[in-house]
């Protein structure tokens, strides 16, 4: 995880993800609850032939089925026939599996501009994988070896669990990596309070969707209030300051203000907006590539008819 000074987004949203996937919530589905991992029938119900519609606002999903769709990545990337488990990280993977992946997606989801944000989902995807493997590691902490191979997760075959304690866990690089994670988070300030909805929805119904999406300051108090004030001195004291900024120069971009209240954006986390999204974006970096991505959409729409 970057050293930041908020927690990202996306984390946030995978915890929340997992949580209703533990509590076996659907809000899409009436039936009554039972036990096992696909409490939710939507997408799996879908006819042959029938995709759900989703909107693309940030580089992902939003507005009715963007829990559906992230609850189905989640299940991809947790499902060893679909996303392997013996790799020490995404990268590894095989792109034939990517693929395989990526039409799982399909299958069931569709958008004006789907294929357009094939990167952009399978990165979705990475972070929904990288979060779960982090969640198995939960397991293994503070118990004996032994106990450890024996307690095998639910949906995990015992081989790999063994393999994943003792190729990856117990490495040299994956414990270091993790004693750093561990000092970052807990130099972490300014919590979203969010709830349920992730901040690219919050800015889209603010305005987004219609293009004219809120200032920062705007941005920053609607993500970190609780009861409609800002807790945290910390949070208060930055808020001040994007405040300040703009009133001196109201013209700034929210990626400018980010970048002179904070430090130049060049990760994937873009403070106060979560994941998904990068400096380049909101720069317009990506305008560039729009034309050619268009033709490349079309090219590909009209071969199956050719």
């Amino acid at each position: 995880m970057e050293d930041d000074l908020t927690l990202p987004q996306d984390e946030v949203e995978v915890m929340q993800e997992t949580q209703r996937s533990k509590a076996g919530s659907c809000e899409f589905d009436k039936i009554k609850k039972v036990r096992g991992p696909n409490l939710c029938k939507v997408v799996t119900g879908l006819k042959p032939g029938e995709k759900l519609r989703v909107t693309f606002y940030h580089n992902r999903v939003v507005e009715d089925n963007h829990a559906l769709f992230s609850r189905h990545l989640g299940s991809l990337v947790s499902d060893r026939n679909m996303c392997p488990l013996r790799v020490h990280s995404w990268t590894d993977i095989e792109e034939a599996k990517l693929e395989h992946m990526w039409g799982a997606v399909t299958e069931k989801f569709d958008s004006d501009d789907m294929i357009g944000h094939r990167d952009h989902v399978l990165k979705h995807m990475r972070r929904l994988w990288n979060n779960w493997k982090g969640s198995l590691h939960m397991n293994v902490k503070s118990k004996p070896l032994r106990e450890v191979l024996k307690d095998v997760p639910e949906g995990v075959d015992k081989s790999d669990w063994e393999w994943l304690v003792k190729e990856h866990f117990l490495s040299k690089k994956f414990k270091e990596t993790s004693t750093r994670n561990a000092m970052n988070r807990s130099k972490l300030s300014m919590p979203h309070h969010t709830g349920s909805k992730t901040i690219r929805e919050i800015i889209y119904e603010l305005g987004g969707k219609h293009g004219n999406p809120p200032d920062m300051a705007t941005i920053f108090f609607e993500t970190r209030k609780k009861d409609n004030k800002l807790l945290e001195p910390e949070t208060n004291q930055k808020y001040e300051e994007i405040q300040e900024l703009l009133q001196v120069e109201p013209s700034l971009t929210n990626i400018e203000v980010v970048e002179r209240c904070f430090r130049p954006q060049s990760k994937s986390h873009i403070v106060g907006f979560g994941g998904g999204i990068t400096s380049k974006d909101l720069k317009g970096g990506s305008s560039a590539k729009a034309a050619p991505l268009e033709q490349l959409n079309v090219s590909r729409k009209e071969k199956p008819a050719l």
